[in-house]
């Protein structure tokens, strides 16, 4: 049988930062991000991050606009590893354990959104929905486009 053709996927890390989930005292299968290339660009596909340290403990119990910052610093941190930014991310997806917590995400986000000087903004949807530890408020997920030239 002929072996398929596969387009090149890498894992996208950045331990400085966070660690791996698979790293955790009780192992979690997933990538925290993929690196997918394709023929003029490379696509980020960024996994839900929540405010996870480098050790795999969560910041900031229950301050939501802690736990935003230091999701956007790991989502930041993680697009830096693969030479991208926020201006390449074209989607996000953001989850929050409590809906009665969005004017505060989105105070966050902007306040983050501005300090990046994004323009245009990312395409998002916001949903509530449980978080898989009850200490995190937020998590968020981001899927980013960069030209092929400039990255490695």
């Amino acid at each position: 049988m002929a072996e398929k053709t596969r387009i090149k996927k890498t894992p996208i890390e950045n331990k400085n930062v966070l660690c791996e989930a698979y790293d955790y005292e009780k192992k979690v299968s997933f990538s925290r991000g993929m690196r997918v290339e394709l023929d003029n660009c490379v696509m980020l596909f960024i996994s839900g991050t929540a405010s996870v340290t480098e050790k795999g403990e969560y910041a900031h119990r229950g301050d939501i606009k802690a736990q935003t910052r230091r999701t956007f610093f790991n989502i930041t941190n993680l697009l830096e590893s693969e030479g991208a930014d926020w201006h390449d991310v074209v989607r996000t997806t953001c989850y929050l354990a409590d809906f009665r917590h969005y004017d505060e995400f989105n105070e966050a986000r902007n306040a983050f959104y501005v300090e990046q000087e994004l323009d245009p903004l990312p395409a998002s949807t916001c949903i509530e929905a449980r978080i898989c530890w009850p200490e995190l408020l937020v998590e968020i997920e981001a899927i980013a486009i960069v030209p092929r030239d400039r990255v490695a």
